[in-house]
């Protein structure tokens, strides 16, 4: 009989040990998944939306960009007239596009207000 209750005993402590681990491993994938978010909420702050949603059309991902080189990149671009050229020809080109997409329907005036930067579903 002894033996029976420390064998119950024993049963009881690794059950206590096993629910404090898995506890354990809640918090730290929680601690995990809250660390990423403010990397995440950083990293957009620190970039702004615009960059960001560029960044992403183009290379398909996110990624950590130091802000000194995103405005060495805009810095150089710029700096030829060419480059602003064909950049104020593109912006025009999207924006009269954007005009007939939505006169075409009204309803995307509202749902787009905020997405100036994203091209027609149309296009590929």
């Amino acid at each position: 009989m002894k033996e029976l209750e420390n064998v119950m005993s024993q049963l009881e402590k690794e059950t206590k040990k096993k629910e404090q681990a898995e506890n354990k491993i809640k918090q730290l994938r929680q601690k995990k998944s809250q660390l990423k978010r403010k990397a995440d909420t950083k990293r957009k702050v620190e970039k702004g939306g615009v960059f960001e949603k560029f960044e992403k059309q183009i290379t398909g991902v996110e990624e950590n960009t130091d802000n000194d080189l995103i405005y060495a990149f805009l810095d150089y671009v710029l700096s030829d007239n060419r480059n602003r050229e064909k950049l104020k020809e593109l912006t025009e080109i999207h924006l009269k596009e954007k005009e007939i997409s939505l006169e075409e329907n009204p309803n995307l005036k509202e749902e787009n207000a905020n997405d100036d930067f994203e091209e027609p579903a149309d296009e590929e």
